[in-house]
């Protein structure tokens, strides 16, 4: 019997091995289906089948022994779909799932390490997947009662946070950094597959976006969870704490939007999951009552027809089951206890106690609601104050700001004193009213604070009384709880007990048919041999009767010997043959006796196993009685419970009365504060109205200010245009004629003008966006008048020296400088044409007048130095020549005129032809002096070196001779050309000789150097010029005397030869 239990516990032994081999080749070939390197989306049969393999083992052991040999670390598309089948099993796996793979949670965060390291496709996606797998398993391992689906109550969620806040608030940060990596992976997917251009409808873009559907479904949780941790952090801590928290969840809150959003555009969700639609703003933690209009989002997921395609698959195990153990090791017990009856008595005190616990509830539901309401109606009359209290403050720096406005921008009106000093005593008495505000809305702000505290302490004791009700209730319903699991432990062992007894019968009845069958096999055996011994007596007697028939016949012997003996010896193979079969049926009975024996034993084991289940139904009976009497105690405690619940509700009854003085007291409280905020309303309309005339008053000293501004800019102009009419006037002055400037000068002016005329468009500017200052302007305004006028003297004198076609140019350019001034300056003047006042023409004038004056400048620096000598020596020939021929020319013209004029017109061009004929002389005189004096200047100068290296040296004295010559030359040629024609060029002769004196005089060291002849040469030259200035002198005299002769008597042509000549 023994024997054929044992090999009965071999082939149950061997068949768990060999369906746990089934097993873990089922799920190898799984995780091979769903990690395979193809850019396809894994199949959902695949992973259900993970699922269910892990309920059936009751963990994820055999899971991760498989996948710990994938190349994770080498193909980025295993460790993707290896990410989502973790995702998958952690969700709708076994709960045992999360401890096993919080194991192996370093393996996955140095997975995605690596991946975020390496620039692969999916390597970045890999990463952010892995992180948030991390923070999945480092959540759920550490509060193991919410499950790694999130599919957890309220009440659960309050239960697991608990009341400490330290606990709450840091429950709050691991939420919120868990919907945040969810957030950031679905993002950067997202991203990756509009980047990539795949459709949703394609293999690739399905394996992009199928993880997303398990993490929207842990984004609504995680986003639920994380605003009833918020609404309760917000209840019991100061909410400037937790404005960092607020704006992470508002930024949470945008990223989350615009995921559902995205994610309801793809084709592929609108088939797989239904998303929510979240509220258009996060909800105000600051207000209590926004967590009664907050609504959860749920996510729908669709039910999926099975492919046809798809094997089938055995339905899940009870978890329950797979709770306790494995099912490969799972052993039925024996023992049937007799079913216990039903506590009536408990169900007939629950049936009366429901009633009145609903009573209790809706009383304390109501209270709850009076009292958000009331607290919701101070918090709002709190925020009023507040607003209240905010403009008054801005009100009054308004104030503070005007009257330092006004105190610095009417400092010497003393009528404005006047007015500050008002305003001073206004802002004194608006700050007074603020510090009373202020001290009533601290009164107010403390008896809300009082209320508030009440009002928490009413809440803790109706949650206590509700914390009690709801502790009976889960007494209550352990206790039925408790019956219905002994009534089915009883009934499911009386089930097995009678199961097993049925068993044990079938077994005795079978051995009882073996040993009758046996007993009959015995029993044909015995008559076997029986038969074999009554032939072998048969044999003998024949035998013997062959023995004496031989004696007889002793001839017929000797015949029959070899058949005798023939048959002697088959006779001895039957006897043998006998003789082992008797044997064999001696081991036979042996080994049946044996077999009895056992049976003799296992039925007295059997005996005794059933002794000890008679034994243990004993015990669970006396069990059951023990039950019974704790009933009784039950009832008993359920009678305490009931005295409880009387003095809950008097307690309840004085909360009451309690409320109905805070009622009381809040109303007194709310009615002083609506006679204060009317008396506040007051004042502020008072203080108003004082603004708005402080504001008046400030308008018209505004505007006062910027009258008595434009007036200043207004003389200034004036001014302004006075210096640029004197400057016109100078251009038709005979006096400044004589004035010369050099063209680097008239360069310098323009520079400096155009400067001035930049800085006083920038002043413009800031006068027409400030009309209060305009201080800038005037001093602007005043620089560039003197500057401007500056400019056009100095291209007046410019073009003095100047050739006649530039001369005539510079001259018409100062006249349109100054029209253009004196129209900018009239466009300054009037408030009309005060904002288009444009210089951009005053600009355009003075850069042509510098175009002009650079044009002017010596070229001899376009010269080589090496070529100044020989330059030097022509321009000197040239000039001595232009001289000689004018003198000659000028004797002739002189011939020309007496024959050609008679009286008084003869008379006076005799002496003026003569004033320029002697004054040509002098000029030819004092150039053949100055060229003498440049020879020996040369000569004593220049050392060893030659005359073209010391022209080379001095190149700017050498520069400046040239200049001279030249100017001399080109004005005794005009000179000559005016006598002729009857014009003038006397001026341009007197500054050529000017310029030549001026080279002259730089270089004077040089002459002093000279001793002996080469003094003498230098006094001459000086003597030379001062024949010239003595000339010029005579010439002014002709000049007045010309001017006493009849007007009729002059040649038109701006004062005509005869004025040019005189100068």
């Amino acid at each position: 019997m023994s024997k054929s239990k044992n090999k009965s516990d071999n082939k149950t032994e061997k068949a768990l091995a060999a369906e746990k081999e089934q097993f873990g080749k089922q799920q190898l070939q799984s995780i091979t289906k769903i990690v395979a390197s193809s850019e396809t989306p894994p199949k959902e049969k695949y992973v259900r089948n993970i699922i269910l393999g892990s309920h059936k083992e009751g963990g994820a052991t055999t899971f991760w022994s498989y996948v710990l040999n994938l190349p994770l670390s080498s193909n980025s598309m295993v460790s993707w779909k290896f990410c989502y089948l973790l995702h998958k099993v952690l969700r709708g796996g076994h709960r045992n799932v999360v401890t096993d793979s919080h194991r192996h949670c370093r393996t996955v965060k140095d997975m995605g390490v690596l991946w975020g390291n390496l620039h692969d496709r999916y390597g970045h996606i890999v990463a952010l997947y892995a992180k948030f797998l991390g923070h999945k398993m480092d959540f759920h391992a550490k509060h193991k009662v919410i499950p790694a689906n999130l599919e957890a109550s309220d009440e659960t969620l309050e239960r697991e946070a608990g009341t400490d806040m330290t606990r709450v608030l840091d429950m709050t940060n691991e939420l919120l950094d868990y919907m945040e990596a969810g957030l950031k992976m679905a993002e950067t997917v997202l991203r990756q597959v509009d980047a990539n251009q795949a459709k949703s409808t394609t293999p690739a873009g399905q394996c992009r976006l199928t993880p997303l559907i398990p993490l929207i479904l842990d984004c609504s949780f995680l986003y639920h969870f994380s605003v009833r941790l918020l609404f309760k952090l917000h209840s019991r801590i100061s909410p400037d704490v937790l404005l960092g928290h607020r704006e992470r969840f508002r930024d949470l809150f945008t990223s989350l939007t615009q995921f559902f959003s995205r994610a309801r555009e793809e084709e592929f969700f609108k088939s797989k999951i239904q998303i929510p639609d979240l509220p258009d703003a996060p909800p105000n933690f600051l207000r209590a009552a926004a967590l009664a209009e907050y609504k959860k989002p749920v996510v729908l997921m669709p039910g999926e027809e099975r492919p046809e395609d798809e094997d089938p698959v055995e339905p899940q195990p009870d978890l329950r089951d797979s709770l306790q153990t494995p099912q490969y090791y799972m052993v039925s017990q024996m023992g049937a206890p007799e079913p216990a009856p039903e506590n009536e008595s408990l169900k007939r005190e629950l049936e009366v106690l429901k009633p009145e616990l609903q009573l209790i509830k809706s009383e304390a539901q109501r209270c709850v609601v009076e009292l958000k309401a009331q607290v919701n109606r101070l918090e709002a009359e709190l925020e009023e104050q507040r607003s209240h209290k905010q403009v008054a403050l801005v009100e009054k720096e308004q104030l503070r700001m005007e009257v330092e406005a006004l105190r610095c921008a009417n400092v010497a009106n003393v009528g404005a004193q006047i007015g500050f000093k008002e305003a001073d005593g206004r802002a004194q008495a608006a700050e007074l009213r603020f510090s009373q505000l202020k001290e009533r809305h601290a009164e107010l702000v403390t008896s809300h604070a009082d209320l508030m505290k009440k009002n928490a302490e009413t809440v803790k004791q109706l949650s206590s009384s509700r914390q009690q009700q709801d502790e009976l209730l889960q007494t209550n319903s352990h206790l039925q709880g408790e019956l219905q699991s002994v009534r089915q432990e009883q009934r499911s062992s009386a089930d097995l007990q009678r199961q097993e007894v049925e068993r044990l019968n079938r077994e005795l009845l079978e051995q009882r048919a073996e040993l009758a069958a046996l007993r009959s096999s015995l029993q044909s055996k015995e008559l076997e041999g029986s038969q074999a011994a009554s032939g072998l007596a048969a044999l003998q007697a024949e035998r013997d009767a062959l023995l004496r028939s031989a004696r007889e016949k002793e001839a017929e012997l000797s015949s029959l010997r070899l058949q005798a003996q023939q048959q002697q010896s088959v006779q001895d193979l039957e006897r043998e043959r006998s003789s082992r079969e008797l044997e064999a049926l001696r081991a036979q009975l042996q080994q049946q006796l044996a077999i009895n024996a056992e049976q003799k034993l296992e039925l007295e084991r059997l005996r005794r196993e059933l002794d000890a289940t008679r034994a243990e139904l004993a015990r669970a009976t006396s069990a059951l009685q023990s039950q019974e009497t704790s009933g009784s105690q039950l009832s008993s405690s359920l009678a305490g419970l009931q005295a409880e619940k009387e003095a809950l509700l008097r307690s309840l009854r004085e909360q009451e009365a309690q409320l109905a003085g805070l009622r009381q007291q809040a109303q007194l409280q709310v009615g002083s504060a609506e006679q204060e905020r009317q008396r506040s309303s007051a004042e502020l309309s008072s203080l108003q109205a004082q603004l708005q005339q402080q504001a008046c008053r400030e308008n018209q000293l505004c505007q006062q200010l910027q009258d008595e501004q434009f007036c200043l800019l207004q003389c200034a102009v004036v001014e302004a245009e006075g210096i640029v009419l004197d400057a016109v006037a100078k251009l038709d002055d005979p006096v400044h004629v004589r004035c010369i400037s050099s063209p680097d000068y008239l360069v310098n002016r323009a520079e400096t003008t155009l400067a001035s005329i930049d800085k006083m468009q920038h002043s413009h500017m800031v006068y027409l966006g400030n009309r209060n200052d305009a201080s800038g302007l005037l001093r602007a305004v005043t620089q560039f008048s003197h500057l401007a006028a500056d400019t056009i003297v100095n291209g007046a004198a410019t073009s003095h020296s100047a050739p006649t076609d530039q001369a005539d140019r510079l001259t018409d350019g100062c006249r349109d400088c100054a029209n253009h001034c004196l129209q900018f300056l009239k466009d300054l003047k009037l408030q009309a044409s005060l904002p288009r006042a444009d210089p951009s023409a005053i600009r355009y004038t003075v850069q042509r007048l510098l175009t002009l004056g650079q044009e002017l400048r010596p070229k001899g620096q376009d010269v080589l130095k090496e070529e100044l000598g020989s330059m030097v020596d022509k321009e000197m020939i040239a000039t001595s020549t232009a001289i000689e021929e004018a003198v000659l020319r000028m004797d002739e013209i002189l011939s020309q005129a007496k024959k050609d004029t008679t009286g008084i017109k003869l008379e006076v061009n005799q002496s003026i032809l003569g004033s320029c004929s002697d004054l040509m002389k002098a000029v030819h005189m004092l150039v053949t002096a100055a060229t003498d004096l440049q020879k020996d200047i040369v000569e004593s100068g220049r050392g060893a070196a030659s005359v073209t290296e010391f022209y080379a040296k001095n190149s700017r004295w050498t520069e400046g001779l040239i200049s001279a010559s030249k100017a001399v030359g080109w004005g005794a040629t005009q000179l000559l050309d005016s006598a002729d024609r009857g014009g003038g060029g006397a001026g341009h002769v007197r500054g050529a000789h000017r310029l030549l004196a001026r080279d002259r005089r730089q270089h004077g060291p040089a002459g002093r150097r000279l001793q002996g002849e080469g003094r003498s040469r230098q006094q001459e030259a000086e003597r030379a010029a001062a024949r010239v200035a003595t000339r010029q002198r005579h010439g002014g005299r002709g000049r007045h005397l010309h001017q006493t002769r009849p007007a009729a008597d002059l040649r038109p042509r701006d004062n005509g030869f005869l004025w040019h000549v005189a100068d």
